[in-house]
């Protein structure tokens, strides 16, 4: 019997216990679920154990299979901190990034800081990948994930990057906006939604008053892009990130709805498995990336960390 871990097959068997079954783990792996089940197996028959229980319907993890997949992730983190390590050369910043970041963030930011990072280290390739969360980080080799808070429980390092800040609007002659003088007041008018995971629900605070609306949206979309343009048409009120629609606020083709109300948003962070998985090419894109953002907040779209 062969021991020695396969990296490769304990990365499929740990993101088929996070996903919860091998065809969500091949999604997530962009693998054929007969290659993450084969990995599986073979993991399975180097160890002489059996790790996950399975039928055409269901499958469930074994006792050896809880053992293993409590010390795969920091195995997995430790594997990943050793090759950036390895890989890293000490001189000027080269070779390749792969960052995950959440759709939105890569639409409006993630061009211009490529092209930064291309014009400032043409030694550094960068591949921008869609990213669901943490758990990316190991499953999908990157080097970096960005995402919105709050942040799970992880041993992973993280850091603050900007505060969220979101903004309601509305084109400035949708029917309505004039009698608006409280956020219960919005459920008189068209109200256009993105939601997070399907909750209805909009959440005002202004001093030491704090209302939750629950909405019935005439219009819901999963992107911010199309809520954006929607409002501009005129279909209704947007709750939108301030950096998604500064521009069009102040050209006047929108305008903010209750301003004296603000709309909490998510902050975003950015993580890596541990500090010393920070290697010279990902603190230069941190770098690139803080530089952007910074001018970003100087010209009022965001509020910075």
């Amino acid at each position: 019997m062969d021991t020695e871990l396969d990296l490769t097959a304990l990365r499929a068997f740990h993101s088929v216990v996070r996903a919860g079954s091998f065809a969500a783990a091949a999604r997530d792996l962009n693998a054929p679920r007969s290659t993450i089940a084969k990995r599986v197996a073979d993991l399975e028959t180097s160890l002489g154990v059996r790790l996950v229980e399975r039928t055409t319907r269901s499958m469930r993890v074994t006792t050896e299979g809880e053992v293993l997949a409590a010390r795969a992730e920091r195995l997995l983190a430790e594997a990943n901190d050793l090759r950036r390590t390895l890989t890293d050369s000490g001189q000027a910043p080269r070779g390749h990034l792969r960052i995950g970041v959440p759709d939105l963030f890569e639409q409006i930011t993630m061009g211009r800081v490529g092209a930064r990072l291309r014009k400032a280290h043409p030694d550094i390739t960068l591949e921008v990948v869609t990213s669901h969360g943490q758990g990316d980080l190991m499953e999908s080799d990157l080097d970096a994930v960005i995402i919105f808070g709050p942040l799970p429980d992880s041993s992973l390092v993280s850091r603050l990057l900007v505060r969220g800040s979101m903004t309601l609007v509305a084109a400035p002659d949708l029917p309505g906006l004039d009698s608006l003088r409280h956020p219960r007041d919005l459920l008189k008018l068209p109200l256009i939604d993105v939601p997070s995971h399907w909750v209805r629900e909009w959440r005002f605070v202004r001093e030491d008053e704090d209302e939750v609306l629950r909405i019935a949206p005439a219009i819901s979309f999963t992107s911010m892009l199309a809520a954006r343009d929607a409002a501009l048409l005129g279909a209704g009120v947007a709750k939108l990130p301030t950096i998604l629609a500064q521009a069009e606020i102040r050209e006047g083709r929108l305008v903010k709805v209750l301003p004296d109300w603000d709309a909490p948003a998510k902050d975003l962070y950015v993580l890596v498995p541990s500090a010393r998985s920070v290697t010279t090419r990902l603190r230069a894109f941190l770098n690139v990336l803080g530089q952007d953002l910074t001018e970003a907040a100087e010209a009022g779209r965001l509020q910075l960390a």
